[in-house]
């Protein structure tokens, strides 16, 4: 029996917290860089931020030689096309999903969905409950976290805790973190999400204001891409690489329906 794909989607009911962008950045890695095949579902509507990004990227690649180049060069690397990207709504996702991996010639590996920052816009819920893990980014500020552990833990109590839908794991991981700056949020947190019972993830996240760059015409360094992979020495130094190895890891708990919860 064939594998179903793994559904999987960086959530957070709070702004700017970089859920989009960490949707482009795993989508590279998973699909360009670590060989396996990946579908995104731009649920965030009416933004279609990832959507209306890629249509800008392939209009720049018509008049980049640069961009050209690279995307060729690294096709003969990886020997892969592009990661497919379908614009949804909340409420229509699943549907668009299942129809658009009827479509394709290749089975997917992964599903990343982009969702509302609110769970209150209609299908988010129903959406949720589909998708097998959950990846929560939070920030050391106290109104973001105060937002974040709600979240978490709603989505732990009501969706991971009900062996009626698919979501196998809620895990928040920290990002932004200035590592110049020292303060004792992050233990008292730490400590927070031990009381209630929500994992934390091992990788860490450093701020960096290149995270949201995308590509332009004056044809500088890869950051934010949705047609081509980072730079290396980016991903590293961001850690990207080893966020996208604890999703794998713990994406290989999944097989048919809600596996070993961790």
């Amino acid at each position: 029996m064939e594998r179903k794909p793994v559904f999987i989607s960086v959530c957070n009911q709070k702004g700017g917290i970089g859920k989009s962008t960490f949707t482009v950045l795993l989508a590279d890695i998973l699909h360009y860089m670590e060989g396996y095949r990946v579908l995104v579902a731009d649920c965030d509507y009416p933004q279609k931020s990832i959507f209306d990004q890629r249509k800008r990227e392939l209009a720049l690649l018509d008049r980049s030689a640069r961009y050209k180049s690279l995307l060729v060069r690294q096709f003969g690397v990886t020997h892969r096309e592009i990661w497919p990207v379908i614009a949804s709504t909340p409420e229509k996702a699943l549907t668009d999903v299942d129809r658009q991996l009827g479509m394709l010639r290749e089975p997917v590996d992964f599903v990343l969905f982009d969702l509302p920052g609110t769970v209150g816009t209609p299908g988010v819920l129903r959406t949720l409950s589909a998708i097998n893990r959950i990846f929560v980014p939070m920030k050391a500020d106290r109104y973001v976290m105060e937002s974040t552990l709600a979240f978490a833990k709603s989505v732990n109590d009501h969706l991971v805790r009900n062996s009626d839908v698919q979501t196998a794991g809620v895990h928040l991981f920290w990002t932004m973190i200035d590592r110049r700056e020292r303060t004792p949020l992050y233990d008292l947190y730490d400590k927070a999400l031990e009381k209630l019972g929500l994992h934390r993830m091992e990788t860490h996240i450093p701020y960096r204001s290149r995270f949201s760059k995308e590509l332009s015409a004056e044809e500088g360094p890869v950051f934010r891409s949705t047609i081509l992979l980072p730079e290396k020495s980016f991903i590293r130094e961001c850690c990207l690489d080893n966020l996208t190895r604890e999703i794998v890891e713990l994406s290989e708990h999944i097989a048919h329906g809600k596996q070993e919860k961790k």
